[in-house]
């Protein structure tokens, strides 16, 4: 609350004046408060307590990765339509360096295929089942004719693999 008491007379001059004013100076307070705040947000994060515990040891295995995924990468080339088979993506971090796999045929994509899933997880690689049942990701080219992306579909399915997922690029980035 602000006010200002003045002489009778309302004159403006020193002299003989009574002026008393009752607004708060808060800008010290403002100052104050924000080297507080910084003080505190610098001295937080330091002031971390290390207390010894000896903990039990676990009996449980801990779980286990998954394995890496594998790719069916379709694209139009110069020949026709190639197809890549790869434990990996190609271009994406983790993919070795140079990455140039080699084109393979309809006829040998199931078997290659088949081959990677084992390749990438050992617990399952006698396990033919289990081998069927992995997830295998198409990667196809934007510009592919649909009919070429079914073709691979059937090739896969036709060696009993049921899980099949496409992988798309996200561009909102």
């Amino acid at each position: 609350m602000a006010g200002k008491v003045s002489a009778p007379g309302g004159g403006g001059g020193r002299r003989g004046s009574h002026e008393v004013t009752a607004d708060p100076n808060v800008i010290p307070f403002i100052d104050v408060m924000l080297v507080l705040l910084i003080i505190f947000m610098i001295a937080a994060p330091i002031s971390s307590v290390d207390i010894e515990v000896d903990m039990p040891i676990s009996r449980i295995e801990p779980s286990k990765r998954p394995p890496r995924p594998t790719w069916i990468s379709v694209t139009e080339g110069p020949s026709g339509v190639e197809v890549y088979v790869m434990n990996f993506p190609c271009g994406r971090p983790g993919a070795p360096n140079p990455c140039s796999p080699r084109p393979v045929s309809m006829n040998e994509l199931g078997q290659l295929t088949y081959e990677a899933v084992r390749e990438n997880d050992a617990r399952i690689a006698n396990d033919d089942f289990e081998i069927k049942d992995t997830r295998i990701y198409i990667r196809a080219d934007a510009g592919l004719e649909y009919r070429n992306v079914v073709r691979v579909m059937n090739r896969l399915q036709d060696r009993g693999f049921t899980k099949i997922g496409f992988v798309a690029e996200d561009r909102r980035m």
